[in-house]
């Protein structure tokens, strides 16, 4: 694999790949290392964190580039699916009339389009468990909102074009939102607490309001 300059910084090394097929085959291989601490994936690049107590920075990011090296590269063709529900009515979906409305569809029109399409799920960020999705369709840009919301509730899907987001809490948020999953996205009780995972693939599926509730009430402590 053809790689750029390592980059470091205490005790996180980074490197900068040239596809996101590349980053999340990185990112699956060196999560079987027991000796990085966390593997994170990003857009265009892959991060390690090391324990200093008990590898030296150059002794870390020789391994790091060695690891690199020897990586496969296959593309991700069978990345698992996941399946959210998601309820697309006006009480989850604040922005969906307007959303449609841009991209010059009915509301019915949009719900049939968003369902039908298939997501990558990019990286995590913000928070924990907040899903970036990349649509595998062509999306026109939507745009972020003029005056981001003092609170976005958990579950809340955004769009501002081909680029989704599922938020894992009640936030701040500058998302148009377009529908809500009562699916738990982070629990620390599991033994995986984020439910998703970068270079999974992801469709939704809609719900009425009283199927999201039952659900809702399934996922309830």
């Amino acid at each position: 694999m053809t790689i750029a300059e390592i980059h470091a910084c205490d005790d996180w090394l980074s490197c900068k790949l040239d596809t996101l097929d590349k980053v999340h085959a990185a990112t699956a291989d060196l999560q079987k290392q027991e000796i990085w601490q966390e593997v994170v994936a990003g857009l265009d690049s892959v991060a390690v964190q090391f324990d200093p107590a008990h590898l030296m920075p150059d002794e870390a990011k020789d391994l790091f580039q060695t690891q690199l090296n020897s990586l496969t590269t296959h593309l991700m063709t069978k990345a698992e699916t996941v399946t959210i529900p998601l309820c697309y009515e006006a009480q989850f979906a604040p922005d969906i009339n307007w959303v449609a409305e841009k991209m010059d569809l009915s509301v019915e029109a949009f719900i049939a389009l968003h369902s039908s399409a298939q997501f990558s799920v990019t990286m995590l960020g913000f928070m924990p468990g907040f899903a970036y999705l990349q649509c595998l369709e062509k999306i026109p840009a939507i745009g972020r909102l003029s005056k981001p919301r003092q609170k976005v509730a958990v579950g809340s899907v955004g769009l501002i074009g081909e680029q989704s987001c599922i938020y894992s809490f009640n936030s701040p948020g500058g998302w148009p939102i377009i529908g809500r999953t009562p699916i738990k996205l982070f629990d620390p009780d599991r033994t995986r607490p984020a439910l998703l995972t970068a270079s999974q693939r992801i469709v939704f599926e809609p719900i009425s309001s009283a199927e999201f509730n039952a659900l809702l009430n399934e996922t309830l402590p």
